[in-house]
């Protein structure tokens, strides 16, 4: 039983709950104690995320059981192992949707609109998309960006700047080139890296310039005092999820290389640490 369980778990992808974090992006960024005034809706608007990723991961792994059976890195997901028929993953992602639709009915519009967005990108993911270099990298952090809107004005009287929405689509493009980087290897996916690796650097450049610019700011208006040092954090963060993408772990789960660094894990706890208290 309690195996069973762990397999439904395991289907909603609960190591994945971080990309809901994005959501309170903006009050972090913004300082002013936004975290802890508007805690309770961010909280609401995380949740509602990640209920609709879970039902997503659910569809998305229906679609791709099939050909999960046939990959070596893919055949221990529940439903390519058989741990999960496909009968008892419909019935939890209608539980989950059933959820996701009480809670919306909290939260403003705007919250729902995004998550539909968000729904119709990842379907088309689904479908074909993620075939395609770029396309694949590029819906994740549409996606990724959609998260950090609903974190902000309206919803939340937050503005939201560019600089953070720039922050937020290069950082998910940089991790998601990552990971196709961890998971093809050998002389016959050498355009295919080199055009990942190319699409990493760049993605990851830009995120670092703006979260430049979002510390700069927050230093010119007082906010900050050391405005250099979530940068240098970040750039740890980085340096090591790249490593572990050009290791030997090939097909490692994005999360699972962000995660189970500690080295990684310090410097984003001490990120947000910094945003929260410096």
């Amino acid at each position: 039983m309690w195996k069973k369980i762990r397999s439904l778990i395991a289907l909603v992808r609960p190591l994945q709950a971080y990309k809901a974090g994005i959501v309170w992006l903006p009050a972090l960024f913004h300082g002013h104690a936004s975290l802890r005034t508007q805690a309770g809706t961010l909280a609401l608007v995380s949740l509602a995320w990640w209920l609709a990723s879970g039902i997503l991961y659910i569809l998305n792994d229906l679609h791709d059981a099939p050909k999960d059976r046939l990959r070596p890195d893919r055949c221990h997901r529940p439903l390519a192992s058989g741990a999960v028929t496909p009968g008892a993953a419909l019935l939890l992602a209608l539980g989950l949707l059933a959820a996701l639709a009480g809670l919306l009915q909290l939260l403003p519009l705007r919250v729902a609109l995004l998550i539909g967005l968000y729904g119709v990108f990842n379907l088309a993911y689904s479908l074909g998309l993620k075939e395609t270099v770029g396309a694949r990298q590029a819906i994740i952090a549409i996606g990724f960006w959609f998260r950090l809107q609903s974190g902000a004005f309206p919803v939340v009287p937050i503005p939201i700047t560019p600089w953070a929405s720039l922050f937020t689509l290069g950082l998910a493009y940089y991790l998601n080139c990552l990971k196709g980087l961890a998971s093809f290897a050998g002389d016959r996916h050498r355009g295919y890296r080199f055009a990942q690796g190319m699409g990493a650097g760049l993605a990851g450049s830009l995120a670092l310039a703006s979260l430049v610019a979002i510390c700069l700011k927050r230093g010119l208006d007082g906010t900050m005092t050391f405005p250099e040092l979530p940068p240098l954090l970040c750039l740890v963060g980085m340096h090591r999820v790249a490593f572990a993408s050009f290791s030997e772990r090939h097909g490692q789960e994005q999360a699972r290389s962000f995660l189970f660094d500690p080295v990684t894990v310090l410097a984003m706890v001490c990120f947000i640490a910094f945003f929260i208290y410096a």
